[in-house]
């Protein structure tokens, strides 16, 4: 199928907006012209933020001959600098505006393995990964970073009352839907077009899109079928519903044009009137080159604050059987099953390394913070999380999968001075594989021990 979305769309998009102004009859830069571009522009804010991300895991490379973790090396370690500036305009006429936000990223050290996140990677695409013009000797050398900028937002945009909004060009989606997007410090990207309707509690959305990008990519690129065909656009319709209590409804779906896969889910959400926050959900893969039938996980969110205590439970079943009868599928919800190269509106981010999602896992999440302004520490916050999963079993003399970690964590918000408004923080997870088998294999989503340290300052910003 013919790419629909060119950036000469967006111009054209822009054009249109601002040649459907209201204008003086004999001057057609007279004063309404002018008026609604200055509302364009004096309605607008200009905004961005400068973060440094430093990280040091280390991971076990297999099992030896007994069945033992192998003693733990480098898997990432690396400091990278990040900074991005975003432009979000008024509306012309009440109607039209656009969005920019472009973002640069470099490595001060790098020292494992090139894909980790926080800079761009030095390959072509996620489903080739060749080497691209950055020189490195291979996708999986050190070297293989890609310093530089890329945009993570440039869309026209529009609304029309209270009824309806609409983005059309590179954007993140914002109504209901079935895609989601990866998140470094930037968020990726898809190129294609949105609208969204809000009648009194209802909200629906539709969004077609024929290139995305992970953020640790600087261009974007089309969508690969899981056997690595294209997959000609992507294709999502979503409704949210809101009952007068808060209580919500929400289910979405999504497709390819031309590929078998296809996502969906269903989620609701409430908070009691005491603060306890629940959500039952479910999340649909069905893609018959991956699976033996329709994968499938079952979840369970809660939440609840105490005075200055925030706490966190939450629990998931899984089934993902894979067609190869010689590995352990997994589920990852997104409408193509590469990682990088789409991404699913999945509220499920527990932040403990694995992502507890092997066909007939359980696993269960545990979270407690505390914030110490009230002991004089303004700003100061820190916490625990524990995560674990068991259930999926690969046969013969694999053992059945047990996995598990705990977290520790700490956030301090500076209070004053120069940096006043930026945030310190770091993140430590100890995690555990106590199965026999090796790194993905026939566990396809597992991999050995690990330990992994964060460390993060975020300095946000405002021009305007």
């Amino acid at each position: 199928m013919e790419k629909k979305f060119k950036v000469t769309l967006l111009t054209a998009a822009m054009v249109g907006a601002f040649a459907s102004m209201p204008a003086a009859a004999e001057d057609p830069v007279g004063p309404e012209y002018a008026g609604e571009v200055t509302k364009f522009f004096s309605e607008s804010t200009v905004s961005g933020n400068l973060n440094f991300f430093m990280r040091a895991r280390d991971r076990a490379p297999g099992t030896d001959a007994n069945g033992n973790d192998e003693k733990k090396i480098t898997n990432l370690d690396h400091g990278s600098v990040f900074a991005n500036l975003g432009f979000n305009s008024g509306y012309v006429g009440d109607v039209a505006g656009a969005d920019f936000v472009i973002y640069s990223t470099f490595d001060m050290w790098n020292n494992g393995s090139p894909d980790h996140e926080m800079n761009f990677w030095g390959v072509n695409n996620p489903y080739d990964k060749n080497p691209d013009d950055s020189g490195c000797d291979g996708a999986w050398d050190s070297s293989c970073t890609d310093n530089g900028a890329s945009i993570a937002t440039a869309a026209a945009k529009f609304k029309f009352g209270d009824v309806a909004t609409a983005k059309l060009g590179y954007f993140q989606p914002s109504v209901p839907s079935s895609l989601g997007v990866n998140w470094s410090f930037a968020p990726g990207t898809y190129r294609g077009g949105e609208i969204g309707f809000n009648f009194s509690g209802l909200e629906l959305g539709v969004i077609v899109a024929d290139e995305y990008k992970a953020p640790w990519f600087k261009t974007t690129y089309g969508f690969q079928t899981t056997n690595g065909e294209d997959a000609g656009e992507v294709y999502s319709v979503g409704a949210r519903y809101t009952l007068d209590n808060g209580i919500s409804f929400d289910a979405a779906y999504a497709g390819l044009t031309d590929g078998d896969r296809k996502t969906g889910h269903f989620k609701v959400k409430g908070t009691t009137d005491g603060g306890f926050y629940w959500s039952p959900q479910v999340y649909i893969v069905d893609d018959k080159e991956q699976y033996d039938s329709t994968a499938f996980q079952l979840a369970f969110l809660s939440a609840y604050s105490l005075g200055q205590y925030s706490f966190r439970a939450e629990a998931t079943y899984t089934s993902a059987e894979s067609k190869d009868e010689n590995s352990v599928g997994n589920l990852s919800y997104r409408v193509t099953s590469q990682y990088g190269g789409s991404n699913g509106a999945y509220d499920i981010w527990w932040n403990n390394r694995s992502d507890y999602n092997h066909d007939g896992e359980f696993a269960g999440f545990l979270s407690a913070s505390r914030d110490f302004s009230d002991i004089g520490a303004k700003g100061f916050s820190a916490g625990v999380s524990v995560a674990g999963g068991g259930g999926a079993s690969a046969g013969g003399d694999i053992d059945d999968l047990v996995e598990y970690a705990y977290s520790a964590f700490a956030n301090y918000a500076i209070q004053g001075g120069a940096l006043e408004g930026a945030n310190i923080n770091f993140y430590w997870t100890q995690y555990f594989n106590d199965t026999n088998a090796g790194n993905w294999a026939p566990y396809t989503n597992l991999f050995q021990d690990e330990n992994d340290f964060k460390l993060m300052l975020t300095i946000p910003f405002t021009v305007k």
